[in-house]
């Protein structure tokens, strides 16, 4: 009776060969599909590193300038201010000096008994025209305040999208690594870009830096002991007899590891993320309050 199915048999055979045959033929066309999404993946990743490192040091380069237009404005404004001293006494000096001219030369002229009424008639007139000065001055001033302030919240503005952007870019090297690139294809750390100016740092900024600090240093062990397991992994698989460990036990290990990896991870973003939002309401408060002092407690 087998002898007899013997073609049936075969046509099965070659029914079930051409099932494999397409099924591994659809397979490695999934195969190269997945490794051109990968490789387009890892392209669009390395477009949006350069770009970021591209913004980075556009940021410094305008940060350099900034700090050399602001040192150069400051020394501009104190010339300025001495010079207005100095215009503002000599000219009150002046107008004191015509008016003392003239009531003596009326005195002189008129006689004893116009000389009081037109020396308190000068006195007046040179009162009211320095009381005019100063209100102008005064005035001047105010508006020099009031533009220095926009300044100051401008600079805060900038100070704050600095932030923004390191926090960005910080997520954008977590994604990175998440991808599973090595620590040098997700760019230097936060830190390499934190703000150092210490006119610009606040208290929140300083334990920020700090964090971000930490944050580099635990990254750069997180690798080395990454680089320790690699290698621990790596003696042991090319060991035999009994250095030679079982496939799960080594898979039980890795799984371990990257379950601690993870929970750290998630415990220092979270960490790191009810830092923010409490520096977002501090910076908040104190805009508020540096707003009511420039207001109020001022004048």
């Amino acid at each position: 009776q087998l002898l007899g199915n013997q073609d049936h048999i075969k046509a099965e055979l070659e029914k079930l060969k051409q099932t494999y045959d397409l099924q591994q033929q659809k397979l490695e066309e999934r195969v190269i599909a997945m490794g051109k999404e990968l490789q387009e993946a890892k392209a669009a990743t390395g477009d949006t590193q350069r770009k970021l490192v591209e913004q980075s040091a556009v940021l410094l380069t305008s940060q350099s300038q900034l700090q050399e237009v602001e040192a150069e404005n400051s020394r501009l404004q104190l010339r300025l201010k001495q010079l207005n001293e100095e215009y503002r006494s000599r000219l009150a000096q002046y107008i004191k000096d015509v008016a003392d001219y003239m009531d003596s030369k009326s005195s002189n002229v008129a006689g004893p008994s116009k000389s009081p009424a037109d020396h308190a008639h000068m006195k007046r007139f040179v009162d009211s025209m320095l009381k005019d000065i100063r209100a102008s001055y005064k005035s001047r001033e105010e508006q020099l305040a009031g533009a220095a302030r926009g300044y100051k919240k401008r600079i805060k503005n900038l100070v704050k999208k600095h932030e923004n952007l390191l926090i960005a870019y910080g997520l954008q090297r977590e994604q990175i690594r998440s991808l599973g690139s090595s620590a040098t294809d997700c760019g230097p750390a936060e830190l390499h870009f934190s703000i150092t100016d210490p006119e610009l740092l606040t208290n929140t900024t300083r334990e920020l830096n700090r964090l971000r600090e930490d944050k580099a240093k635990l990254e750069m062990q997180l690798h080395e002991l990454q680089k320790v397991v690699a290698g621990l992994l790596a003696f042991c698989g090319g060991g035999t007899g009994g250095q030679q460990l079982d496939e799960e036990g080594w898979a039980e290990v890795r799984k371990q590891l990257r379950e601690f990896a993870r929970t750290t991870q998630e415990d220092l973003e979270q960490e790191r993320s009810q830092l923010l939002t409490r520096a977002v309401v501090a910076e908040e408060q104190v805009s508020e309050l540096q707003e009511y002092i420039d207001k109020h407690l001022a004048r």
